[in-house]
């Protein structure tokens, strides 16, 4: 994807050079698009390294952005310094927090410590105040298990939703109010977090943080959607965070939760996945949607609540989804 021109020509003037070149980065779930500026040869080589984002204002919040970048640095979180923004046209220019993220740092054998750090991380989110966030209602938790039904299920498989999902939905949705609520990220995952040289953990993708689940995050982290974690390393890391977290509910309730939740968004994943590419044509998610219906056929076995999704999944909804993207290659 090419910068606008008038991006160009905005970055140019706030840096005060010319010949600027933006490298795109690659696509995301929103309609914001971002670049990695590239100065020209004979500038300063303290010249900050910067990101030009261009998120449109009829579709994205970019006064709740800022607000947000500037409340999460303020309790020490290395978001990125917004350097200058014009909202009105969209228009940021942002610190660029680093080229390394979690899905290349796991694929280079980097595990233990960037997970310690992102649970480290997560314990500091959790404590901004949560009177500065909006809550995560049920209504929006149904509402985003609406997008799973309608745009991958029904529109991109073309199969209809079975009777005994409101069941099951009913069940995600009550264990996401089982724990205590703290503030959250909602996509903490490989992809939203960068490896820096320091050992620390640059977050991006954070203008939808809510007050949720407080398990919600390391789901997100543990379960992500991109990277697959052994067994033993899922339960050796939520206990981590569990045990210096300091929640007001047991271990076994925690640990209900996180599964469940953990469900209910990749759920909800792979219906963005579909909606991505019926809504917009994107299909740079497309390839993620089988392997996470088979992580949620094997998950959802575990709890009588959610085993009926396991037959399901398997013998309906995967068969349907292999069929589907094997015709689109």
């Amino acid at each position: 994807m090419d910068a606008p021109r008038e991006l160009i020509e905005w970055v140019e003037r706030q840096l005060g050079t010319r010949c600027i070149a933006l490298n795109a980065l690659a696509a995301e779930a929103s309609t914001r698009s971002f670049f990695r500026v590239a100065l020209p040869a004979h500038s300063s080589a303290s010249a900050p390294k910067c990101i030009a984002m261009f998120s449109p204002p009829e579709t994205e919040d970019n006064p709740r952005y800022v607000r947000l970048a500037s409340l999460f640095r303020s309790h020490g979180l290395a978001a990125p310094t917004i350097h200058v923004a014009d909202l009105d046209r969209g228009f940021l220019l942002i610190e660029d927090l680093g080229e390394r993220d979690f899905e290349t740092a796991y694929a280079k054998g980097e595990v233990d410590a960037p997970l310690e750090a992102a649970v480290q991380a997560l314990i500091a989110l959790q404590r901004v105040a949560a009177d500065e966030v909006p809550p995560y209602t049920r209504d929006r938790f149904a509402d985003e298990l609406a997008i799973f039904t309608e745009w991958l299920i029904e529109r991109f498989l073309g199969l209809e939703v079975p009777g005994f999902f409101r069941a099951i939905q009913e069940a995600l949705i009550e264990a996401t109010q089982s724990v205590p609520q703290r503030v959250i990220h909602r996509d903490y995952h490989c992809r939203n977090l960068i490896w820096r040289g320091n050992g620390s953990v640059g977050i991006v993708d954070f203008q939808d943080a809510l007050v949720g689940p407080a398990c919600y995050d390391i789901a997100s982290l543990l379960r992500d959607c991109y990277h697959e974690f052994e067994a033993a390393s899922i339960v050796r890391w939520r206990r981590r965070f569990f045990d210096l977290a300091g929640l007001d509910c047991s271990a076994a309730t925690f640990d209900r939760a996180f599964d469940l939740t953990a469900m209910q968004r990749q759920l909800k994943a792979v219906g963005i996945f579909a909606r991505l590419y019926l809504s917009r044509g994107v299909d740079s998610h497309l390839g993620d949607i089988v392997p996470v219906l088979r992580r949620l056929a094997r998950s959802s076995a575990d709890y009588a609540e959610t085993g009926a999704l396991t037959g399901w999944i398997e013998d309906e909804v995967l068969p349907r989804a292999v069929a589907r993207l094997g015709a689109l290659r």
